[in-house]
């Protein structure tokens, strides 16, 4: 049997830094992008591959890589699903318009014709729908900080409280934003090193049955007062950042959501869409880019003329980051 790759933490070994495979969004050249991302592995190996000739990437600027590729490891993907989001720190937290912007972009690029085209091409002749469930502001004190313990038992509460639907839990992920100033920490990371966002999922025991609870952590990104930056602060208003970052961590559970499981398992048969070395469709483009503004854009909708700020994600037809596009790859 292959001697396992990864250093497993007892009580949460999801906080391995060494050869894992990748489940956050982090800052280009930040010292979170450095401890998981040029770590990154699959919890198994795989196969070398030269592959085909490198084509064209869509994103100008970046040079494509075809060993990047996703591969499908044969584990769960999830092209009908749900979302909800969740804002943490109680009403005072929040500016009502930055909630509302936060949805409404969200909806609109989870839903949007051309984006999807790019995605399509890991669901190959199954139908892609994504609705998105009503959000709230939950009603709490605002955390200072957050580590993925704390993420788990807002989650857990919320199942437990009724806060959350129980139908289609297998489907459907709910991102926690955190209000501005909260930090984000996974381990001995954080969102004042980089990290801007995660995603994941808890088992809990209730009524004698395992519930399976998938969720995502994102971080209000923004320069602060004091000039330091928390979380990944590319776009003009910091909502937009969230959006960004939201569309990242939506589209990783849409393609691999038990990446926990591979992970805690020490086995690739958990794993969805990943590429050989570990990372998620959303990982390399902001790894590649010579600036995060190429990755990083606010994008005209398929329908109307409302611009959406996403992150751009990887795309095996163009072995690299790609924006909207107007029909499916073959």
């Amino acid at each position: 049997m292959p001697k396992p790759s990864i250093a497993k933490n007892a009580a949460y070994p999801q906080y391995a830094i060494i050869a894992q495979p990748m489940r956050i969004q982090a800052r280009q050249g930040s010292t979170a992008e450095r401890r998981y991302y040029e770590k990154s592995a699959l919890p198994q190996p795989w196969p070398k591959s030269n592959g085909p000739k490198k084509p064209r990437a869509n994103a100008p600027g970046i040079n494509p890589n075809v060993k990047e590729d996703l591969i499908f490891h044969g584990g769960k993907v999830v092209p009908q699903m749900e979302f909800q989001n969740v804002y943490l720190g109680g009403m005072a937290s929040w500016s009502a318009q930055d909630v509302t912007s936060i949805d409404a972009a969200i909806k609109l690029a989870m839903q949007d014709r051309r984006l999807n085209n790019v995605m399509l091409q890991y669901f190959p002749g199954v139908a892609m729908t994504c609705d998105m469930r009503d959000s709230f502001v939950l009603d709490a004190p605002k955390p200072v900080r957050l580590d993925e313990p704390d993420v788990q038992a807002v989650i857990a509460s919320l199942y437990d409280s009724a806060l959350i639907k129980k139908t289609d839990l297998d489907s459907t992920i709910f991102n926690l934003i955190l209000s501005p100033g909260t930090v984000l920490k996974l381990g001995s990371s954080s969102s004042t090193n980089g990290l801007g966002g995660y995603h994941g999922s808890t088992h809990i025991q209730r009524g004698g049955k395992t519930i399976t609870l998938y969720y995502s952590a994102n971080v209000y990104s923004e320069v602060q007062a004091n000039g330091k930056e928390n979380g990944i602060a590319v776009f003009d208003k910091s909502w937009k950042n969230v959006v960004g970052t939201l569309y990242h961590e939506i589209n990783e559970f849409r393609t691999d959501p038990d990446v926990n499981d591979a992970i805690v398992n020490n086995s690739n048969d958990f794993l969805g869409w990943n590429s050989r070395t570990g990372r998620e469709v959303g990982d390399q483009p902001i790894f590649a880019a010579t600036h995060l503004n190429q990755v990083f854009k606010e994008v005209k909708a398929s329908a109307g003329s409302k611009r959406i700020p996403v992150q751009f994600l990887y795309s095996n037809a163009v072995h690299g980051a790609e924006g909207p596009i107007a029909k499916p790859h073959a």
